[in-house]
């Protein structure tokens, strides 16, 4: 793109560094941004383009959908003839294009991959946004597993496939998520166009991947091209890539997520259709691994960690590993070995050194010298027999071979070689667990004192019990007899009528608490901001036969995005709630929260019931603070509709 290069600044502030795809349209370059101090990622297209307008227009719009799935839109701008749209940086993201190089993912790996982009997908639909250029390469998986796609609505405009009706973007994203998916089992890109061209192959070259093999039809099935393929997610490719006409398959990216729930949270241990597990971390081909010293406290955790039969590879000097095996047994027996190991192996790692010759021997055999003076006093006469061997066979070395032989490649002394001699003598027991300092055995006086004193406070508490005991019932028949008692008086005038006193109102005449007026509420979503507003109304209009409903989803837990949903209401006054009471359509697992603000963050909870269902009251367990706010929030939803699709459904709430 002419204008656009390394140390390019645009919009005064973010200085392009390096470009990291082309596209005819567009390109995507590396950016930093001097403002903010940031890195950034910067898509440049020609200013004079004739969609440059709209897509700037979409990506301002795409901006406004707040979902971690959706790769953030910074900023727009024009400058230079230039027209940009800034990106948050993906550092480390992977592309999916990138991760089937080498072949298909798991299928617990796609169905999450697929499940997670088709909800963000069906988010934005929600706003009239779509992507219609979905590609392996616009689906990313973040180092900590997290999914991110990119282009939303831009891709569509730069690309020319915007000219469709809202139905059509839908059922077009639809497709383009089961061709993700498709990818993602068969490591193929099935190059088929479906609904009579509405969606084409695709940039199956862009994206590096080979076509899938053509059958009559449409594209050969994935559980033809690999082993272990669901049977759900064969049926929904065969369906929906098909070429003979008709609209099979999922309409849209929210159809799509309920057809493949549920989905793992968190990415698969091993990637691939075998399921072979991911490899640990390898070090660089010639590098050595340089064990830390033994002092004479450490010498026996460091045996105790090898004695279960672990396996430390040393790279000898000459370029050869030698592997040395550590053998299991009891705790002071792997002291020992470890111990001895540590000075086998120096001695050996040295002796292996051709090149270094006589100095290499010196240096494993004062190595050796050294690991038996520091542990002897501990480990006993089995590692020390150990260590002096090793460093006997490396002085024969020494002595066999001068620093002039350049014939010599060295040798390898295994742990046996430096035992074989050593005295058959049984191992020294461990040491104690406690120190020199632990306190003395408490005397004979001492545990008399102790026990005298526990028998006094045994006695005093079964006086204080008794004496407790005794009163039980007493308290009440005097407040019976003080409330029936009428005391008449008399007067000296014969006249005077005699009159009685009337009991004290006891606590229990209190009147009952009154309901308190809900004078608004909308929807209550922590994540998407709004649910279902246009209903709220009907949780207060004091007809328990009409309700509120969430949207649907495809678990009882939201498809593991959300902790849960509700309304949030407002009441007439500030009130210290005492109970609420629900009207719940179905079993359900619901909070009540009161605040002052519009969250949960810093709210007091009123109480909780699971598996509610019908009129439930919910009480305060303690007195609560006035608030203004009652968020009546669900984190497990009921089925609604038919058993697979799952709303959270609040018909009346009363506020006492």
């Amino acid at each position: 793109m002419q204008g656009v290069g390394p140390g390019t600044l645009l919009g005064g502030r973010y200085a392009v560094t390096l470009r990291t795809s082309e596209a005819p349209s567009h390109e995507r370059w590396r950016a930093s941004d001097h403002t903010l101090e940031r890195e950034v990622v910067l898509v440049c297209f020609p200013a004079s383009s004739p969609i440059a307008a709209a897509a700037l227009d979409a990506a301002r719009r795409a901006a406004g959908v707040e979902d971690p799935r959706l790769v953030r839109v910074l900023d727009v701008g024009t400058d230079q003839g230039i027209a940009f749209v800034v990106e948050e940086p993906l550092t480390g993201a992977v592309p999916l294009s990138h991760l089937l190089q080498s072949g298909g993912l798991s299928a617990d790996e796609v169905r999450r991959l697929t499940g997670e982009t088709a909800s963000a997908l069906d988010k934005a639909s929600h706003r009239g946004l779509h992507h219609l250029a979905l590609t392996p390469s616009t689906v990313l998986r973040m180092p900590d597993g997290a999914v991110k796609v990119r282009g939303l609505a831009t891709e569509a405009v730069l690309t020319g496939a915007d000219r469709i009706s809202d139905e059509q973007a839908a059922r077009a994203d639809a497709v383009g998520l089961v061709k993700v998916a498709y990818a993602g089992l068969t490591g193929r890109w099935p190059a088929v166009s479906v609904d009579d061209g509405l969606v084409g192959p695709g940039p199956a070259a862009g994206t590096g991947l080979e076509n899938a093999p053509p059958v009559v039809g449409g594209v050969t099935a994935p559980s033809e091209i690999v082993t272990g393929v669901p049977n759900d997610l064969d049926l929904i490719c065969r369906m929906t890539l098909s070429s003979s006409g008709g609209r099979r398959g999922p309409l849209s990216p929210g159809d799509l997520a309920l057809q493949i729930a549920p989905w793992p949270s968190v990415p698969p241990q091993s990637d691939g259709a075998s399921g072979i597990r991911l490899p640990a971390p390898r070090a660089s081909a010639g590098s050595t691994r340089v064990l830390p010293a033994v002092g004479a406290a450490g010498a026996a955790g460091a045996g105790a960690a090898r004695a279960e039969g672990s396996t430390d590879v040393i790279p000898a000097v000459g370029g050869a590993d030698e592997t040395r095996a550590f053998a299991s047994g009891s705790s002071t027996g792997g002291a020992a070995a470890g111990g001895a190991g540590a000075a086998a192996g120096a001695a050996g790692a040295a002796a292996s050194g051709g090149a270094s010759g006589t100095a290499g021997l010196a240096a494993a055999g004062a190595a050796a010298a050294g690991a038996a003076a520091a542990i002897g006093d501990r480990v006993g006469s089995f590692a020390r027999a150990a260590a002096d061997k090793a460093a006997a066979r490396a002085a024969e070395r020494r002595a066999a071979h001068s620093a002039a032989d350049d014939d010599y490649d060295g040798e390898e002394i295994a742990l046996t070689d430096a035992l074989d001699e050593a005295p058959d003598t049984d191992l020294e027991p461990p040491l104690p667990v406690f120190g020199r300092d632990a306190p003395e055995r408490p005397s004979g006086t001492q545990s008399r004192i102790a026990l005298a004193i526990v028998g006094v406070l045994v006695i005093v508490a079964l006086i204080i019990g008794i004496n407790n005991v005794a009163k039980i019932g007493k308290s009440d028949g005097d407040t019976a007899a003080a409330v029936v008692t009428v005391t008449a008086t008399r007067s000296t005038s014969s006249s005077a009528a005699p009159t009685t006193s009337e009991p004290a109102p006891t606590s229990s005449s209190a009147p009952p608490a009154t309901p308190v007026s809900i004078v608004g509420g909308t929807g209550y979503d922590e994540q998407d901001g709004t649910e279902a507003d246009q209903n709220v109304k009907k949780v207060y209009d004091g007809d328990p036969s009409t309700g509120w409903q969430s949207r649907w989803y495809g678990t009882p837990r939201y498809n593991g995005g959300k902790e849960g949903v509700g309304v949030i209401l407002t009441l007439s006054q500030p009130t210290a709630v005492s109970e609420v009471e629900l009207v719940l359509p179905a079993k359900q697992d619901v909070t009540v929260y009161l605040t002052n603000g519009t969250s949960r963050s810093g709210a007091q909870e009123v109480g909780s019931a699971k598996g509610a269902e019908g009129t439930v009251t919910i009480k305060a367990s303690k007195k609560l603070e006035p608030g203004t706010t009652l968020i009546v929030f669900v984190t497990k939803a009921a089925p609604a509709e038919s058993p697979t699709r799952y709303r959270a459904q609040i018909n009346e709430v009363t506020v006492r």
